[in-house]
């Protein structure tokens, strides 16, 4: 299974554990979409760090994606639900470790 399938699988579950473990102990996630919304952009780092920020999110309900589609091993489309705000979004893997984990998704409203 491609790690953007992975990715999108840990979300729709809302699985912060999950989806923490698909990025290299250095990576860095981005999502520009919530600064549509009136909310400042979210950066995450490291494995620890996307897994806190995540499993905050997702228990609480504050962020779920909805309908997504994979378009390629790097990207895929899907509804992105912030605090009730819903807006397109496309993530993309830009980068990976030498261990072949995520080192860079940058998430944009697509």
């Amino acid at each position: 299974m491609t790690l953007i399938r992975q990715y999108i699988n840990a979300m729709l579950n809302r699985d912060s554990v999950a989806l923490s473990k698909l990025f290299s102990p250095t990576a860095i996630y981005m999502d520009y979409c919530p600064k549509d919304s009136g909310k400042p952009q979210l950066h995450a780092y490291g494995p620890e760090g996307i897994d806190m920020f995540f499993r905050n999110r997702f228990l609480f309900r504050k962020f779920e994606i909805m309908e997504p589609i994979i378009i390629s091993d790097t990207q895929a489309y899907y509804y992105a639900v912030y605090e009730g705000y819903h807006m397109r979004a496309i993530a993309t893997i830009q980068d990976f470790s030498e261990d072949g984990e995520i080192q860079r998704l940058v998430v944009r409203p697509a």
